[in-house]
């Protein structure tokens, strides 16, 4: 499956990827070559290794022999540092092969990052994080909230994150400033069944992220980890959608 990856991988990276990257100084030296890197973060979301140090762990012990594989702060910061190749690949994707959405559905979803019972002692990014209500499971959550823009075919569109007490509304605006469509359907309107039919469909997607990418279970330090995880998932899931139509 590695392999398969990298041979799908590498046309992407050589199309998407920007030529001064993919030539920068000193690329040659590099242990582990970009698109390794990327084939191998897709990988893992295949896998649902969900947390980076038992991929490293899973690498070591059964794909590269011994000392082949960086030690693992650096592998993390390799990782780390490919986020921008997964969001150029991704966007790259959106915009070549995905016809304008007739219409796109704005919608958020909560992101834990901890069990309920550790919500007022949970210590992670509190810089960016902090207790929100998931109206669905009707609990409080302590962690992050994801609202996305996804489109009536199926693809996520754009993104953004919030802390997970803030309103919808106010991130619309972040939305829209990075994708607008000419019919957007959000929380408020929807007084027909056909529309509110139309808007179940985010459920749908928001449903494949978490049962096919335990997108609820991103377990992570820093903010950077966490973006790359959902990054990792995004991409992956773009792939997919695309190949399915």
């Amino acid at each position: 499956h590695l392999l398969n990856w990298y041979k799908f991988i590498q046309p992407l990276y050589q199309k998407y990827v920007p030529s001064s990257i993919r030539h920068r100084r000193n690329i040659q030296h590099c242990k582990l070559d970009d698109v390794l890197v990327i084939s191998l973060l897709c990988w893992q979301v295949e896998l649902k290794i969900t947390t980076q140090l038992r991929f490293y762990y899973f690498l070591q012990n059964n794909i590269f022999p011994k000392s082949s594989l960086p030690e693992r702060s650096r592998f993390n910061r390799i990782c780390n540092n490919a986020f921008c190749f997964l969001q150029w690949i991704r966007i790259g994707i959106l915009k070549q092969h995905s016809n304008n959405p007739k219409y796109t559905i704005i919608d958020s979803l909560p992101l834990p990052l901890c069990q309920p019972i550790r919500n007022k002692r949970c210590k992670v990014l509190t810089d960016y994080a902090d207790i929100g209500y998931n109206a669905t499971k009707k609990q409080y959550y302590y962690g992050l909230k994801g609202s996305f823009e996804v489109g009536s075919d199926g693809h996520i569109w754009v993104y953004t994150l919030s802390k997970a007490s803030k309103h919808d509304i106010k991130m619309v605006e972040d939305l829209l400033r990075q994708y607008r469509c000419q019919y957007i359907l959000a929380d408020q309107g929807y007084l027909s069944n056909e529309l509110k039919k139309k808007r179940k469909y985010i459920e749908t997607v928001f449903s494949k992220l978490v049962n096919l990418f335990d997108i609820e279970r991103i377990r992570v330090q820093s903010i950077l980890g966490f973006r790359l995880r959902l990054e990792q998932c995004l991409l992956v899931y773009t792939i997919k959608n695309e190949l399915a139509q």
